[in-house]
């Protein structure tokens, strides 16, 4: 199931409810409480009130995002958190909204909008159609259906990632906050090392990214979490089924997960889901901002894991120096 953060989930959520408050001249009150009704859910949606996000959904009122997959609108938006001040946020621009009822007690709005993510410029487009239903007394929503809207233009090809190829190590990035501590010693905690190994196959059809996660003993950390060391084969290929870029993941403690990938100049999102190893499935949204030399900022945003929200990490991948070769000996003048 995806969740509020899934890039498309994210379009059709937030488009059915930020057009604007007010009474507009011929408004008739019904419209109007919509209108006020979306204003609410906007400003509920700012604040990361997931409360009051609830309570403007129907008990039975569902989402069906851009796959066909079906989801609970209360607890979709039960999972939300508070948002954090000053923190960067996606723009939205909305067109073509349009509200109709189609009896006295149930109002369909359709519309289309362009989201641009955080640290992309390309905007995605989207559309989207959401029921507004007449319960107890007010109005809320009762279904919300939504999609992507892809064009021929402008589709990514595998070669635009060759910009991965080499080896590349991952830093975690902890800004404005002290890394974790180990509760038995006190020491700080760090990240175990990631090593990345990018290469084309022979036939450049996919390319595979091999990365290793050191375990605890290896990083040198006596307590934390104790994990053991990892290892996850993935290959990224075009699938001329969906006509998208797409990966499978695979991990040496058995979890597996599935990635479409699209661009953004110099961005690319990966919509990933992922089965953990005691069959836990888990979503995020992984932000890859590449520089254009040897550096990428990587930026996972996981929706949910198991039905909890998970918190936001940033990583930097950093490209290896090519390997010099060792110089062969010198030869003596007697030889």
């Amino acid at each position: 199931m995806k969740c509020l953060y899934s890039i498309s989930l994210l379009i059709a959520f937030l488009v059915a409810l930020l057009m604007a408050g007010g009474v507009a001249h011929g408004q008739s009150p019904d419209e109007a409480a919509i209108r006020t009704a979306t204003r609410l859910y906007q400003e509920a949606l700012q604040r990361g009130d997931a409360k009051t996000l609830a309570s403007l959904w129907t008990p039975d009122g569902d989402i069906v995002d851009d796959d066909g997959k079906i989801s609970s609108g209360r607890e979709t938006v039960g999972r939300i958190t508070a948002v954090t001040p000053n923190a960067p946020r996606q723009t939205f621009t909305l067109h073509d909204t349009s509200l109709r009822f189609l009896t006295t007690d149930v109002a369909i709005e359709d519309g289309t909008v362009e989201v641009t993510p955080v640290g992309g410029s390309t905007p995605l487009k989207g559309w989207f159609s959401a029921t507004w239903l007449r319960h107890e007394g007010s109005w809320k929503l009762a279904s919300l259906r939504e999609s992507q809207i892809t064009t021929g233009h402008g589709t990514p090809r595998l070669a635009d990632l060759d910009w991965m190829v080499g080896d590349w190590t991952v830093v975690e990035n902890h800004p404005a906050r002290e890394p974790p501590t180990d509760e038995q010693s006190g020491a700080a905690v760090t990240s175990p090392p990631i090593e990345i190994k990018v290469r084309w196959n022979s036939t450049r059809t996919f390319l595979i990214r091999d990365m290793k996660i050191a375990g605890a003993a290896e990083a040198g950390q006596t307590g934390g979490d104790g994990l053991p060391a990892m290892h996850i084969t993935q290959r990224i290929g075009w699938d001329p089924l969906s006509r998208q870029i797409v990966s499978w993941s695979f991990g040496s403690d058995g979890s597996h997960g599935e990635a479409t990938w699209t661009r953004e100049d110099g961005t690319w999102i990966a919509r990933t889901t992922a089965v953990q190893p005691d069959g836990t499935q888990a979503n995020s949204l992984n932000i890859y901002t590449y520089n254009g030399t040897d550096r990428c900022s990587w930026r996972s945003l996981p929706t949910h894991v198991g039905g909890e929200h998970a918190p936001q990490v940033t990583m930097t991948m950093i490209r290896k120096p090519p390997a010099v070769p060792p110089k062969p000996p010198e030869r003596s003048p007697a030889q």
